[in-house]
């Protein structure tokens, strides 16, 4: 379950290295980005006040229970992230295994800017991270649009979906890759963690995509959105999942989206 009050600080200091960073100058966020380092291996990234979301479900909140996720990995695990964002997870996951190596998929190019600025800024995990601009499929399909809160600054919550959020007030067009492809360009025949955070592209991304492919990830990390009663939602979801050879649990990150882990079930 994602952390709450105090027990979310808790988690910010097994992360972080300077907390009060984060406790004492809360309101600064407001006027500059405050600038984090983590622990034990040290990686310093500034969290600007569009990030601040995505910056407490990873850190504070825990949303993706790393500590328990870590102590499944290899000394060199390799990992899918879909939906990356600004690399929050990237660099939390880098902070605990320094010779992990990620594919980054992020559409949005002010997302994706932030991200390449921490890798200059910390040569130590540069060459762990590789960072596409585009936007993650099942289907084929080119070119799309997606529905973001600002052309401008960083988004967090970018959607295929116009009614998504009210917030996504503006469109962008991003170029696309499927599942399929990273898989099989790349390839990555095993994976030791899949993880998907894109606002309800989860749906595509999962039933268009050959189930024996998706079964190269050992574990799959994903935030799955209520969209509809029908296929997509957390149900349907779980009982595709299961159907496909994964254990899993899940639990409400708020009221229509979930924080889900899979694991592949031992042949």
């Amino acid at each position: 379950m994602p952390a709450k009050g105090f027990r979310r600080y808790i988690e910010l200091f097994k992360h972080i290295k300077n907390p009060f960073e984060y406790i004492l100058h809360k309101n600064e966020r407001f006027k500059r980005s405050l600038i984090f380092t983590t622990k034990p291996n040290k990686i310093q990234f500034p969290v600007a006040l569009p990030l601040y979301q995505v910056f407490k479900e990873i850190f504070l909140e825990d949303v993706y229970n790393i500590e328990a996720v870590v102590k499944q990995m290899p000394q060199k695990p390799v990992i899918i992230d879909i939906g990356a964002n600004a690399g929050f997870f990237d660099v939390l996951i880098l902070s605990k295994i320094k010779d992990a190596k990620i594919f980054a998929y992020e559409p949005i190019p002010r997302n994706t800017q932030q991200i390449k600025t921490v890798l200059d800024a910390n040569p130590s995990i540069k060459d762990h991270v590789i960072v596409h601009q585009v936007a993650v499929t099942g289907t084929p399909a080119g070119k799309i649009d997606l529905y973001i809160e600002s052309e401008n600054d960083n988004s967090v919550i970018a959607s295929i979906f116009s009614d998504f959020n009210s917030s996504n007030a503006n469109k962008i067009s991003v170029d696309t890759i499927t599942l399929t492809d990273i898989l099989l360009k790349n390839d990555l025949t095993e994976v030791d963690i899949m993880k998907v955070d894109c606002e309800g592209s989860e749906y595509d991304i999962f039933y268009n995509t050959d189930p024996a492919l998706i079964r190269r990830a050992k574990m799959l990390l994903l935030e799955v959105h209520d969209l509809d009663e029908d296929k997509n939602n957390i149900t349907a979801m779980h009982k595709f999942l299961v159907d496909i050879g994964y254990d899993l649990k899940h639990y409400p990150i708020n009221n229509f989206c979930h924080a889900v882990e899979a694991v592949l079930k031992k042949q």
